[in-house]
């Protein structure tokens, strides 16, 4: 299968937001002190992805950096330099991927980046393929051609996406609510982590979103012992885990 695949999909009856999966490379331009990678990143391809990115019709986005490899967009990094020449290209393909870092039930993958980085990428999704995250007729799309053609590729795929099935309202600031997000769903029974040590905290999930942090829950805490104390409370899906006694299980993104 070729990366730069141009066939696009547009229109509103393409697969789920939630089912595809963006790809984007890194850029040289950054920011000069430490970010969320969605946000260090300046590039030109990231600026089209700011403009065109619908919140109500956001894919599973991960980046490809050529220091770190395929990271989180809300993985807290500092500003480096490593450029992804074909030997480091070699070298990330050469890698074992971790699958808990990877989506599941992917219909439709859009890879942004350069040749090299595009060839990491179409490496990923085949070995994603093999382990039945990414579905076996799912569409795989790249950017190819010079740095414009690309910007277009990208917001064109960006505007084809359709709404969310999953939305369920929004915050009167217009934030959207969905009812499930990254494999969690309002009701749910979790504990909640701040620190990886700790025993954790157990909550019922209230609300869903894309807070400043990435994938938020407005939980409301359970103590063991009934208080007055109003303990609602945001906090992002990485924290959650699904409490012993229940039956959902989390999908990382």
């Amino acid at each position: 299968m070729n990366a730069a695949t141009s066939g696009m999909c547009t229109g509103s009856g393409g697969p789920a937001a939630e089912e595809n999966l963006l790809l984007m490379a890194c850029s040289g331009a950054k920011l000069a002190e430490a970010a969320f990678a969605i946000d260090l990143y300046q590039g030109v391809m990231y600026e089209s992805f700011r403009t065109h990115l619908n919140l109500r019709a956001r894919p599973r986005i991960l980046i490809l950096s050529a220091l770190h490899g395929f990271i989180d967009p809300y993985t807290f990094i500092q500003p480096y330099e490593q450029k992804m020449t074909p030997g480091r290209a070699d070298h990330l393909i050469g890698a074992a991927l971790d699958l808990e870092q990877w989506p599941t039930g992917i219909r439709r993958v859009f890879m942004a980046g350069g040749a090299e980085y595009r060839r990491v990428m179409l490496a990923a999704v085949q070995q994603l393929r093999a382990a039945g995250r990414v579905l076996p007729d799912a569409l795989v799309e790249g950017t190819h051609g010079g740095i414009g053609y690309q910007r277009a590729q990208l917001g064109e795929y960006l505007r084809s996406l359709p709404v969310s099935t999953h939305l369920v309202g929004e915050h009167p600031n217009g934030t959207p609510l969905y009812q499930s997000l990254d494999g969690f769903s309002v009701g749910d029974d979790v504990v909640a982590r701040y620190r990886p040590t700790e025993q954790g905290e157990r909550a019922v999930i209230e609300e869903l979103f894309f807070g400043p942090v990435g994938p938020t829950a407005a939980i409301v805490m359970q103590p063991e012992k009934p208080s007055r104390i109003d303990y609602r409370r945001w906090i992002g899906l990485r924290k959650l885990f699904p409490h012993a006694t229940s039956a959902t299980t989390r999908i990382q993104a």
